[in-house]
């Protein structure tokens, strides 16, 4: 007897109505765990194999051997068949036998598919090259790899037709007469009959679920208003943290440098640099009264730099550069990821026979919200790094100000000032973050759907390269930006 399993109901929250469930299991016997859907038949599964514990219930489980502590004991073959999508069969086999400190040869790789009804010829096919049935037995191989004392088939005959489902029931069979034990999760009655042993049977009462209307019940995602919403949330409430801790520390860097560099330019630097370059009859009758006039105004000059340099650079060139690079990762990564797993699960493809378009149902929310929040990011962004340059202006160590005020108010005058509209400091501010936008949307979108056969493997890949060919266009595009500001 391998072993003996009791679970005793604790409260409501626990999904079936029996007080308590107990059943023995031995070597080479399989239990049929039966019950409607939502009576907990997984959940028992998933507790048993200690991947999620069982809610309003307590589990207690004996085995008939002590057990090595830090070995699971107890595998379990998942609805659909899971295989590491991006390893073929063998080497999902290899690394089960590594994993389990077993022989991971060709012959005990060969032993294993043998196993499970499965060829040598199908060794080094993709996870998605392989039929539904193919796919359980192969992950059922993995299992045995492992060498676990007792299996769990959690739905293993859905979606196949009786031939396929057959196969799955044979290699089952098979496993039994090695002395596997298992126990089956199914709805299917007669496939269930005919590899359950006799009188090991567990059925599930469902508890009776009054289910009262919520705003989750009415189904609001289906709107192009809520779904909009959701990502405006999304970007801006998991974005401002980011932006904020990016731009407080390229702040404190940016204005320290340049600060550091102001104090060490001092009068005595500038004369003789002045000596240098011109004869020394001039510097005899002008040096004198040029270092009195500069040693009177160069302070005045290092602050008016100071906020220059802080109000143009951040305002105009780096508020919106380091904004659009972090967000080519946070907004661009997000929406390629989206595309590209809704392509691989075949999503689009859904929605294209609902009569909807996959390009407006994930595009159009998220081009709304990004545009709503990348000019809301880059004003937060910006304003960071000029109160962090404030800060530093303020600093004993460097003393360009008093107080904030002062600061503040140069800062204003460099960047609300009259000039040409293509040149006003917030509206540049402004357009970059739309254009770089645009841009991040454009190739995210782009890679996203460039593979019609996308597999779930592949979405990390298109993510990765939708961040870096976006960053790449947007510091090429920063320098276009550049030359028509200047230009203007």
């Amino acid at each position: 007897m391998p072993l003996k399993v009791q679970i005793a109901r604790q409260d409501d929250s626990c999904p079936f109505k029996n007080d308590k469930i107990e059943f023995e299991l031995g070597e080479g016997e399989c239990l049929w765990l039966r019950g409607a859907s939502g009576s907990g038949k997984t959940s028992i599964a998933n507790d048993l194999a200690k991947l999620s514990p069982l809610r309003g219930a307590t589990t207690t489980v004996n085995w008939s051997e002590k057990l090595d502590p830090k070995v699971r004991p107890v595998g379990i073959l998942f609805q659909q068949g899971v295989l590491i999508d991006s390893l073929n069969l063998k080497e999902n086999l290899v690394l089960s036998c590594r994993s389990a400190g077993k022989a991971d040869d060709k012959n005990a790789i060969s032993d294993l598919l043998k196993s499970v009804n499965l060829d040598d010829d199908d060794r080094l096919k993709m996870p998605n090259e392989l039929s539904g049935g193919m796919l359980r037995r192969a992950a059922l191989a993995m299992i045995l790899a492992q060498e676990k004392k007792l299996i769990i088939l959690d739905e293993p005959f859905v979606g196949l037709d009786v031939e396929t489902a057959e196969e799955v029931i044979k290699a089952i069979k098979a496993l039994k007469e090695r002395g596997v034990s298992f126990i089956l999760v199914s709805h299917q009655e007669d496939f269930s009959r005919s590899v359950m042993t006799e009188n090991k049977e567990v059925e599930l009462q469902t508890r009776d679920k009054t289910q009262k209307l919520t705003a989750h019940s009415r189904s609001p995602r289906t709107s192009l208003l809520v779904r909009t919403l959701v990502k405006v949330v999304d970007y801006l409430g998991i974005s401002i943290p980011l932006i904020f801790c990016a731009f407080i520390a390229a702040g404190f860097a940016t204005s320290m440098l340049f600060a550091q560099m102001l104090k060490e330019t001092d009068i005595n630097t500038i004369m003789e640099q002045f000596h240098s370059d011109h004869t020394s009859l001039l510097f005899k009758i002008f040096g004198n009264e040029f270092a009195k006039v500069a040693s009177k105004y160069l302070p005045i000059i290092k602050d008016k730099i100071y906020v220059m340099t802080m109000a143009r650079g951040f305002v105009v060139e780096l508020g919106p550069l380091l904004t659009a690079l972090l967000l080519a990762g946070r907004i661009g990564g997000s929406y390629a990821g989206e595309v590209g797993m809704m392509q691989a699960t075949e999503q689009n493809k859904l929605l294209t026979t609902l009569g909807l378009n996959p390009r407006t149902w994930t595009l159009l929310p998220s081009a709304i919200a990004a545009f709503i929040a990348a000019p809301i990011l880059t004003a937060i962004g910006t304003f960071t790094g000029l109160l962090a340059g404030g800060w530093v202006a303020v600093w004993d160590k460097y003393g360009f100000f008093p107080s904030m005020q002062p600061y503040w108010k140069g800062i204003d005058s460099n960047v609300f000032y009259q000039v040409s509209w293509i040149s006003y400091p917030p509206f540049v501010n402004f357009y970059r973050s739309m254009g770089y936008m645009v841009i991040i949307l454009v190739v995210a979108e782009i890679f996203g759907r460039i593979k019609k056969n996308m597999q779930p493997r592949d979405v990390p890949r298109c993510i990765t390269w939708a961040v870096v060919f976006s960053s790449l266009l947007i510091i090429l595009c920063d320098w276009l930006f550049s030359q028509i500001y200047h230009s203007s």
